[in-house]
C-alpha cells in the first residue's frame, strides 16, 4: 500500500509565518495524510531537507499521493516544479493541491497549465524579493535600523531609530567599565560578570563591541569581520565614544601578542605595529641586539635576516604624525569643507525652504550623508596641538612615547629596511 504524503512550507521563522504553517498543516492533516513533511525555507531553495525526502520517497515508489495547499508551497523555482510534477507522473503518483487542483503533465494542455502555474509562482517570488530590496534601500536612505537592536538598545516607538533600553543600557555601561578595568580582556570579564551580560562567549562580546550601534551609528550591508559597507552616525545616544573604541582596538591587538607567560611583559615601542611590504608578516624585535632592531617574521621572506633599527622607524612615525597633526590644525583654522559638503548644505537649505512635509525623508537622507562626510577621527584636540610639534616627542619618557605610538599608529610598512608607508588613527 502506497502512502499519502503531505508537504507544507513557509519562507521564514517569524511568528506570522509559523502561524501560516500551522494553518497549512491543519488542512493537510484533515486530508488523511499518512506522513506530513514541512520546511521553513525559501521556495527558491531546492535543497530543502524534507522536500528532498519527499522526492526520494516518490522516486522509491512509496508514495501514491502528494498533497499540498498550492504549487508555490512545493517550491517557487519553475524548472524544479516542472521536474517534480514530471517525477510524480513517471512513478504513478498523483499530485493534488488545494488552490491549483490536480498537477500533471500527462497531456499537452496539462503541461501548459502546470508550467504556467510554476512560472507565475516564481514570478511572484521575484516580485516579493524586489519589494523587500526596495524597502531596504528606502530604509537605508532614511537612516532607519534594518536589523534587530543589539544588547542595550531597543527600537523606538516610531521604528525610525534606536533608543537606550530602560534597563539593559545601564547594565551595558557597567559591563563596559569592567571591560576597561580588565584591559579589555573579554574572557576574564565575562567569567566575573555572567549575571550582568547576556553573552556566552568572547566571540559574542567582540561582535557586540564592533557593532557601530554602540557608537551611535547604524551599519548597512554587513561584510566580513563585523564591518559594514556604510555607517550612518549620530542616530542615537552612544554607549561608547570613538576614542574609547580606538582604545579597545589598540589594547586588544596588544592583548593578542601578550598572553599566557607573556601577560606581564611590557611591550616595546613598536610591538605589533610594523609589517613587511614583501610578505605582509609583522616585524619582530631581534633578541640580543645592543641597538634595538626589528626583522621580518616570515619564514620564506627574503628580508628574514635583515633588520631595521628601531630609531629609524620611530623617527619616520614621528615625522608622519606631526605632519598629519599640522594638516589637521590648518584645516580646522581654515574651516574649509569638502565641495560635496557645501553642495549638500545648499541642497538641504533649499529643500527646507519649500516647507513641503513630503520632502522630510529626502532632507533626512541628505543630512545623514552630510554627517558621514564631515565625520573626523576622535582624537583629542589638545593632543593634536602637541604632536604637531616634532620636538615635543624629544622630551617624552619611553613609556609615554610607546603609548602615543600604540594609540595613533595602525601600521607601518617597511620595504628593504626602510619605512615607506604608514596608517594613522588621526
Amino acid at each position: 500500500m502506497r502512502l499519502t504524503v503531505a508537504y507544507g512550507r513557509v519562507s521564514t521563522s517569524s511568528g506570522e509565518q509559523l502561524s501560516a504553517l500551522d494553518v497549512q498543516l491543519s488542512w493537510l492533516q484533515a486530508q488523511g495524510a499518512d506522513v506530513i513533511l514541512s520546511d521553513v525555507e525559501s521556495g527558491r531553495v531546492i535543497a530543502r531537507p524534507n522536500y528532498q525526502q519527499l522526492k526520494a520517497m516518490v522516486s522509491a515508489g512509496k508514495v501514491g499521493r502528494v498533497v499540498a495547499t498550492s504549487l508555490s508551497r512545493l517550491g517557487r523555482d519553475a524548472a524544479e516544479s516542472d521536474a517534480f510534477v514530471r517525477l510524480c507522473d513517471e512513478h504513478g503518483t498523483s499530485c493534488l493541491t488545494r488552490d491549483d487542483g490536480q498537477l500533471t503533465m500527462a497531456t499537452p494542455e496539462d503541461l501548459l497549465l502546470t508550467r504556467l502555474k510554476g512560472s507565475l509562482s516564481q514570478g511572484e517570488s521575484m516580485r516579493i524579493q524586489q519589494r523587500v530590496l526596495r524597502g531596504l534601500e528606502q530604509g537605508r536612505e532614511l537612516g532607519k535600523p534594518m536589523r534587530k537592536p543589539c544588547w542595550a538598545y531597543q527600537l523606538r516607538a516610531d521604528r525610525l531609530a534606536l533608543e537606550p533600553h530602560p534597563v539593559e543600557f545601564a547594565k551595558a555601561q557597567r559591563f563596559l567599565v569592567k571591560l576597561r578595568a580588565n584591559s579589555w580582556r573579554m574572557a576574564a570579564t565575562l567569567n566575573e560578570n555572567r549575571d550582568l551580560a547576556p553573552f556566552t562567549s568572547c566571540r559574542g562580546v567582540r561582535a557586540w563591541l564592533l557593532n557601530p550601534t554602540l557608537r551611535g551609528g547604524i551599519g548597512y550591508r554587513q561584510r566580513a569581520n563585523h564591518s559594514f559597507e556604510s555607517i550612518t552616525w549620530g542616530r542615537h545616544e552612544a554607549l561608547m565614544s570613538h576614542a574609547e573604541f580606538e582604545e579597545f582596538e589598540r589594547v586588544v591587538a596588544g592583548n593578542r601578542l601578550l598572553w599566557g607567560r607573556n601577560v606581564a611583559t611590557i611591550p616595546r615601542l613598536l610591538t605589533g605595529l610594523v609589517e613587511c611590504s614583501e610578505c605582509g608578516c609583522r616585524l619582530k624585535y631581534i633578541s640580543g641586539r645592543k641597538i634595538a632592531s626589528l626583522k621580518c617574521s616570515g619564514t620564506f621572506c627574503s628580508q628574514l635576516y635583515k633588520g631595521t633599527p628601531e630609531d629609524v622607524i620611530v623617527r619616520f612615525c614621528i615625522a608622519e604624525i606631526s605632519q598629519r597633526a599640522a594638516e589637521r590644525l590648518a584645516a580646522t583654522v581654515a574651516s574649509d569643507e569638502p565641495p560635496e559638503a557645501r553642495e549638500l548644505r545648499r541642497a538641504i537649505v533649499a529643500l527646507q525652504a519649500l516647507k513641503d512635509p513630503d520632502l522630510a525623508a529626502v532632507i533626512a537622507g541628505k543630512e545623514s550623508r552630510l554627517e558621514r562626510l564631515l565625520q573626523v577621527p576622535a582624537v583629542d584636540d589638545g593632543l593634536v596641538r602637541k604632536i604637531a610639534d616634532p620636538q615635543w616627542f624629544d622630551v617624552l619618557p619611553a613609556d609615554q612615547l610607546r603609548e602615543i605610538l600604540q594609540a595613533l599608529v595602525q601600521r607601518v610598512t617597511v620595504t628593504k629596511q626602510e619605512p615607506t608607508a604608514i596608517r594613522l588613527r588621526l
